[in-house]
C-alpha cells in the first residue's frame, strides 16, 4: 500500500488534479444551466465567464507560485506542470474572482453569477486535493498526533486531507443554507469566508515557510477574503433594510 502515501503516485496525483478541474467546470455548467432562467444570465454568457475564470484561476496560480519560488525560465518544463502545486489556490480564487467581475463588466451582466462558483470551487477542490496527496505537495508540519502520516522518512500532519474534508463541509454547508438565502450572491459570499477561515485554520498545521507578525501570507489573505465576504454580506443586508419593502428585482436582488 506505499503507493497510498502522500507524494507515492505523482502521475496519479496529475490525473486527480485534471479531474478537479473538470468537476468544478461540470459543476459550474449544472447550476449555471438550472438558474439560468431566474438570473437571465444566457449559457453563452455563462461559459464566458467560466473561461475567464479557469484562465485567469490557473494563470493566477501558477503566478503566486513562481513569485513564491522563484520565477522560471521561459522554458522550464513547471510552466505546464499540474503536479507542482502548492499556495496556488488562494491566488487563482483571487485572479479568477476579478477576471469573473470584469467579465461581468463588459458584458453588461448586473446579476449575480456567484451561485454555480460557489458550489463549482469547493466541489472541485475536494477532488483536486485528492492530487495534492498523490503529489505529496502542500506538506503538513512535523508532528507526533496519532492523525500523523509518513513522508520520506517523516511523520507529517495530513493537511491535504484537512483540506479535502475541509472543502466537502464547505459544499455541504452551502446546499444546506442556500434554500434559506434571501439575496442573489450571498452564496458565494458564504463561501469565501468558509474558505478563508478553514484555509486559515489549517495554515496552522501546513509548513511555513515565511511569517509575517505571526501568521503566513496565506493566512493574511484568506483572512482578508473571508473578511471580504463578511463585509459584502453585511452591506448588502443593511441596503435591503433601507428598501422598501416590495422593492427587490428578481433575478438581480433575489438568491436563486
Amino acid at each position: 500500500m506505499d503507493w497510498l502515501t502522500p507524494g507515492a503516485n505523482p502521475q496519479l496525483g496529475v490525473v486527480f488534479t485534471f479531474l478537479g478541474y473538470v468537476t468544478g467546470a461540470a459543476v459550474y455548467v449544472l447550476v449555471a444551466r438550472h438558474s439560468a432562467g431566474r438570473t437571465g444570465i444566457t449559457r453563452q454568457q455563462s461559459s464566458i465567464l467560466l473561461i475567464w475564470a479557469v484562465v485567469a484561476g490557473i494563470l493566477g496560480a501558477k503566478l503566486t507560485q513562481w513569485l513564491y519560488l522563484g520565477w522560471p525560465v521561459f522554458w522550464s518544463a513547471s510552466i505546464l506542470d499540474f503536479s507542482a502545486g502548492g499556495r496556488t489556490i488562494l491566488g487563482g480564487l483571487i485572479t479568477g474572482w476579478i477576471a469573473v467581475e470584469t467579465a461581468k463588466w463588459r458584458l453588461g451582466i448586473k446579476s449575480s453569477s456567484g451561485l454555480p462558483f460557489a458550489l463549482a470551487l469547493p466541489a472541485g477542490e475536494a477532488v483536486g486535493r485528492i492530487g495534492c496527496w498523490f503529489n505529496g505537495c502542500c506538506l503538513g508540519q512535523e508532528t507526533s498526533s496519532v492523525l500523523a502520516v509518513g513522508v520520506d522518512g517523516i511523520m507529517r500532519h495530513p493537511t491535504q486531507a484537512y483540506h479535502f474534508l475541509a472543502a466537502v463541509l464547505i459544499l455541504a454547508a452551502l446546499l444546506l443554507i442556500r434554500p434559506h438565502l434571501k439575496f442573489e450572491g450571498h452564496l458565494f459570499r458564504y463561501y469565501l469566508v468558509l474558505w478563508g477561515l478553514s484555509r486559515f485554520l489549517i495554515e496552522f498545521f501546513r509548513v511555513q515557510d515565511q511569517l509575517y507578525f505571526g501568521l503566513s501570507l496565506a493566512q493574511w489573505l484568506s483572512l482578508e477574503l473571508a473578511v471580504a465576504g463578511g463585509i459584502m454580506i453585511c452591506l448588502t443586508a443593511a441596503r435591503s433594510d433601507g428598501d422598501r419593502p416590495g422593492s427587490a428585482v428578481p433575478g438581480i436582488d433575489r438568491e436563486v
